[in-house]
């Protein structure tokens, strides 16, 4: 093949790729720079990354919220109150780590300020919102198949062995930030358990986009701290569903991806514990006719 030829054969060859490579996806930034995409199976767009530390910082600046009280922290000794709060929860965290030691009602009152401030703003419409996920929204965003169970609380179990980096056990290196063996320091509880031979660099939590997102774009969907959703896990209306697994779980069951944890009420503020928005946009207008 002449040189002309091969060049126009490579051409070619790359104008198909070009055409069948998939197209970037499409992204709304909103009025904190917290980035949305669309999330096929639902009516709302995720925030790829959890809610950070610069988001609440804030909200609490433009409103006096105080969500400073009761805030459970990790120890030397175990989980204990010491004084800690999102501001300061022993350990040093950044503008883009995510924000931590918030309970659900912290959470809902985020959602709640930052829908008010952008239909302000006009940056949203007024029909137009945002919320914590559903825990049936949550799982469409991390890629689990359909599941079984009338409640949270009844899918978890029976939920598949599958994790953010697909399956097997342990996690590949790279995979997200989980308890590995950077976790044990002096602060550690000594019943805290870390995933032998795994380290994220990353003792406590990690900026959020530190590890590579799945297929649909989102961050952390498993690791660095768990994320409130709107539901109860039950019908005994206890436990409000939180998902992901965070920087102190190394166990399969705790960061499989249909993992719902239950252990704490709604009320709780812990160390781990987080969130991630989601908004709920507009229905497009059918076009008019003639």
């Amino acid at each position: 093949m002449g040189a002309f030829a091969a060049a126009i054969f490579s051409s070619a060859i790359l104008a198909l790729a070009l055409r069948a490579a998939p197209s970037p996806p499409e992204v709304h930034v909103n009025s904190l720079g917290m980035r949305f995409v669309p999330i096929p199976g639902t009516s709302v767009w995720f925030s790829v990354w959890d809610t950070r530390v610069r988001d609440f910082a804030a909200f609490v600046a433009a409103t006096g919220y105080d969500a400073t009280q009761h805030v459970v922290a990790i120890t030397g000794g175990g989980w204990k109150e010491t004084g800690a709060s999102w501001q300061a929860p022993g350990f040093a965290q950044g503008p883009l780590h995510p924000v931590c030691a918030i309970n659900w009602q912290d959470a809902r009152a985020f959602c709640a300020w930052l829908t008010a401030k952008e239909r302000r703003e006009h940056a949203i419409g007024a029909e137009e919102s945002y919320r914590l996920p559903t825990d049936a929204e949550w799982s469409l965003a991390a890629g689990l198949p359909a599941e079984t169970g009338a409640t949270p609380a009844e899918k978890g179990p029976h939920g598949p062995e599958l994790y953010a980096w697909g399956t097997g056990w342990p996690p590949p290196a790279g995979s997200g930030n989980f308890a590995g063996e950077e976790a044990r320091d002096h602060d550690w509880p000594p019943n805290g358990a870390v995933i032998g031979h795994y380290r994220d660099d990353y003792a406590r939590t990690s900026p959020v986009g530190s590890f590579p997102p799945n297929r649909l774009g989102l961050y952390d969907v498993s690791g660095n701290v768990w994320q409130w959703c709107e539901d109860w896990t039950g019908p005994d209306h206890r436990h409000r569903v939180l998902r992901g697994g965070s920087f102190y779980n190394a166990t399969p069951a705790d960061l499989r991806l249909s993992r719902r944890a239950d252990f704490d009420p709604p009320e709780t503020r812990a160390v781990n514990f987080g969130m991630r928005c989601v908004l709920v946009r507009a229905a497009p207008s059918s076009p008019a006719h003639p």
